[in-house]
């Protein structure tokens, strides 16, 4: 049976993402895509967490084509900081994990139409089997187009480190990741991202911290700024369900 406990973040959860896309509908804003693994065949995606390389470029070109700007991470930061409206008819993209797809094909496009992106890194996973190097995330950082944010050391659930542990999560990647690729991490990302692995405390102990917004992985636009705040920024993930919506719309 499962815990009463856990039985009401669910359901808070639940309340939380049926609100925001509700809301949505009748306020439409900025978004911020999320990207995983990138991968050959459309036959390869097995998850939510995966789309195939011409469904990925064919979603952008799709957001391009009806006129939507691409944000660069710098007028992103303005708009969330509210020191500029919010441009309704603009995107960006982000990528969480980063796989080394995301190097060998999500970069060359990205590239070629110059499209800002945000690598979303945990520490832990840099150089293992399938995730970027090192070496990749330097030649990345070095381009213009790219944003260095964190995704903790750790690949865990933030609702069950004490604050200690999770302060240490926020602090140690960003100094490790500032050193790796010459930038300054302004922005994190929650692993996992829902309500069910975040808490309000930990939101509330990244708000101490010197990051100057934050993403979760629940669905929304940036005009919801004002229900999730700006350390628990809505994101949409981009999965194979929703670019076939955008074909069968065309």
């Amino acid at each position: 049976m499962i815990p009463l406990k856990l039985r009401l973040i669910r359901e808070k959860n639940r309340l939380y993402t049926s609100m925001l896309k509700l809301i949505s509908i009748f306020q439409r804003g900025p978004e911020v895509y999320i990207f995983h693994d990138i991968l050959e065949r459309k036959e390869d995606v097995k998850s939510e967490f995966a789309l195939s390389h011409a469904s990925f470029e064919a979603f952008l070109k799709a957001q391009l084509q009806k006129g939507r700007k691409p944000l660069t991470f710098h007028q992103l930061t303005l708009q969330i900081e509210g020191k500029v409206p919010k441009i309704k008819k603009s995107f960006c993209v982000s990528f969480d994990d980063c796989n080394t797809s995301v190097y060998t094909r999500a970069y060359p496009f990205l590239k070629a139409n110059a499209i800002p992106f945000i690598l979303f890194i945990t520490k832990d996973l840099i150089g293992k089997k399938n995730f970027l190097t090192a070496e990749q995330i330097m030649t990345l950082a070095k381009d213009p187009l790219c944003t260095i944010g964190s995704h903790a050391v750790h690949h865990k659930m933030f609702r069950y480190f004490t604050p200690n542990e999770a302060k240490a999560e926020y602090e140690q990647s960003r100094r490790y990741l500032q050193q790796l690729s010459g930038q300054a991490v302004d922005c994190f990302a929650f692993p996992y991202g829902r309500l069910v692995e975040v808490s309000c405390e930990n939101i509330k102990l990244l708000q101490q911290t010197d990051y100057k917004f934050a993403f979760s992985a629940i669905a929304g636009n940036l005009n919801q700024q004002w229900i999730s705040g700006k350390y628990y920024l809505p994101r949409i993930n981009v999965s194979e369900k929703i670019t076939q919506k955008i074909n069968n719309l065309k």
